[in-house]
C-alpha cells in the first residue's frame, strides 16, 4: 500500500461517524445531520493534518509556492495567497465567535476574484512570452582585431 495514512484517515472518520450515529441520542434526522456533518468535517481535518505534517517531513517542497518560473517571486501569487489567509482566518474567527455561519459579502468574493484574476493574467503572459522556462540565446563572444604575427594563415592569404 503506497500510502497508509490516507487509508488510516478513513478509518478514523467511519469510526468517528459510527460513534456519532450510535451513541447521540434524539431525532433520527438530527442523527444523520450531525452524522454526515461530523464525518465530513473529522475526514477534512485528517486531510489536512496529512498535508501539514507532509510539508513538515519534507515530502511536499514547498519552496518554490511564490516562485515564477524564471526563479523571482511571484506577485500575483502572493497577493493570492495573503487575501485568502486573510479572508480564511477572518470568516474562520467569525465563526468560533458567533457560532453560526455568516453570509459572505460580495465585496468580499470580488476582493477573491479580482486576486485570482491577476494570477490567471500572470499566468496567460507567461505562457505567451516566447522564453517561458528558457535561459535567452548565448551570444558570441565580440570580434576584436588583433595584430598577427607573420606566421599567421591569414597573412599567408594577403
Amino acid at each position: 500500500m503506497k500510502h497508509p495514512e490516507f487509508v488510516v484517515s478513513v478509518i478514523l472518520t467511519i469510526v468517528a461517524v459510527f460513534v456519532i450515529g450510535v451513541f447521540v441520542s434524539g431525532d433520527p434526522v438530527l442523527k444523520l445531520k450531525l452524522t454526515f456533518d461530523y464525518g465530513l468535517l473529522t475526514l477534512i481535518f485528517l486531510f489536512a493534518f496529512l498535508i501539514l505534517t507532509a510539508i513538515a517531513s519534507g515530502k511536499i517542497d514547498i519552496s518554490s509556492l511564490l516562485a515564477e518560473n524564471g526563479g523571482g517571486a511571484s506577485m500575483s501569487r502572493f497577493q493570492l495567497l495573503i487575501f485568502t489567509f486573510v479572508i480564511a482566518v477572518s470568516f474562520f474567527l467569525i465563526v468560533v465567535g458567533g457560532a453560526s455561519l455568516p453570509q459572505v459579502p460580495g465585496s468580499v468574493l470580488a476582493l477573491l476574484g479580482i486576486s485570482a484574476g491577476t494570477y490567471g493574467i500572470s499566468k496567460g503572459i507567461q505562457a505567451a512570452s516566447p522564453l517561458q522556462g528558457k535561459s535567452p540565446a548565448p551570444t558570441a563572444p565580440p570580434i576584436t582585431n588583433s595584430t598577427t604575427t607573420g606566421n599567421s594563415d591569414d597573412a599567408a592569404q594577403h
